[in-house]
């Protein structure tokens, strides 16, 4: 039976030669949500987005009898006791966003494009009329590529593991819209070597990004693929999960061996469930392993809205390569000892790693104490925030009294 469109389109857009244009593209609503996320990643408190920095302390990155496919990476990790606020490895970011609020639009063209793709997510409502736990990993995977992660990028543009099972209507969405077709494609997006860790990733944004979507009940649909014991024990921790651990750093050091022209190599990689992502950065240059804290998928329970922090948080990641800082002085000293665990092999991952045609050949989380670490930008930041937020607040009432 045919359904009316479940997907509601923005056609609003920054003016593309209006420098002096200011916010009123964005409800007043929204812009004051948008402040108050902003605040939630910029925050040195116990209950907003962190970054925990891990140490790797054993590992089959290097294994002697040959590579490791993802799905078999194995990472016993040492959780580090300081913690980080999110917003510190993306202060363009948070800049973009709050100069945005006060009215001013960047001069450069790469940051406009990076801004409208946020303006026009956030000013469409988007919202999916789908259950996200009713979803196949695959259906989970076209869903969030086509409807949150492929429209906050600068292009639209990804490719799916073409190993993924149920490809039938594999140019379909399954967001309930039959006219809603996928701007990206399924496609080869192994990567690796085939004498280290290596294997394919769910999806490929713009061959700058990994996401990873696990799923409880997905049964082996990859090469070198899992065993039913594996998807389980993966799926029961979406963080600290050593498939993702693999990917990030394997992506990490084949950015860097691509674009040896970067000043930073801190490369994230995006983990998403049914009801929450989170990001796993890596830095091939400074061996520095950092995991962010889980944030909800959709903004309340049983909602189809998704929750605006998840909006942010996936933005400022899908684009890092225009909006992040790297790593910060104090996050310079917290080496992973990736270089050490992989001793043996690490000239193949510095400058043997492939993408596409790529050979096929739990972590135990402790409680640790926190000691959270905030920087004088995040602390100048959030006094922005609650400035702008105060001045906001005045004009309301302000309007409201006439």
């Amino acid at each position: 039976m045919a359904s009316g469109p479940k997907i509601r389109r923005c056609e609003k857009r920054l003016p593309e030669d209006d420098k002096q244009s200011t916010s009123s593209l964005m409800p007043e609503n929204i812009l004051m949500d948008l402040l108050s996320a902003l605040g939630r990643i910029c925050l040195a408190d116990i209950n907003v987005v962190k970054l925990v920095p891990l140490k790797i302390v054993n590992s089959n990155a290097a294994h002697m009898n040959g590579g490791i496919p993802f799905s078999k990476a194995f990472c016993e990790l040492e959780i580090g006791e300081k913690r980080f606020s999110f917003g510190d490895v993306f202060r363009r970011g948070i800049d973009l966003c709050l100069d945005y609020i006060e009215g001013k639009l960047p001069d450069k063209k790469n940051d406009r494009i990076v801004l409208d793709r946020l303006v026009q997510f956030l000013t469409s409502g988007e919202k999916v009329e789908m259950d996200l736990d009713s979803l196949t990993e695959t259906e989970l995977t076209k869903l969030l590529a086509n409807h949150l992660f492929g429209k906050l990028a600068t292009s639209p543009s990804y490719i799916i593991d073409k190993n993924c099972k149920s490809k039938k209507n594999k140019s379909s969405c399954c967001c309930g819209d039959e006219e809603c077709t996928l701007t990206g494609e399924f496609g080869d997006t192994s990567i690796g070597n085939g004498d280290v860790w290596h294997g394919t990733v769910d999806i490929i944004i713009k061959n700058n990004l990994v996401v990873e979507v696990i799923h409880e009940e997905d049964e082996p649909d990859s090469l070198g693929g899992k065993s039913a014991i594996e998807v389980k024990q993966t799926s029961a921790a979406l963080s600290k999960n050593p498939q993702i651990i693999a990917e990030t750093i394997v992506f990490s050091f084949l950015q860097k061996q691509w674009h040896p022209e970067r000043d930073i190599y801190l490369t994230p990689c995006i983990g998403v469930d049914s009801s929450s992502l989170f990001v796993m950065f890596y830095d091939s240059e400074n061996d520095v392993l950092l995991e962010s804290t889980k944030v909800p998928l959709l903004a309340y329970e049983g909602g189809m809205m998704f929750n605006l922090e998840a909006v942010l948080v996936a933005w400022l990641t899908v684009n890092y390569i225009f909006l992040c800082t790297g790593i910060t002085d104090g996050m310079q000293s917290l080496k992973a000892d990736f270089f050490n665990q992989a001793r043996n092999k690490i000239e193949i991952y510095q400058s043997k790693l492939k993408i596409t045609n790529v050979g096929i050949s739990t972590c135990e989380n402790k409680y640790v104490t926190e000691d959270f670490v905030s920087s004088q930008f995040l602390l100048e930041r959030q006094e922005r925030i609650n400035l702008i937020q105060q001045k906001r607040f005045a004009s309301k009432l302000e309007r409201e009294k006439c």
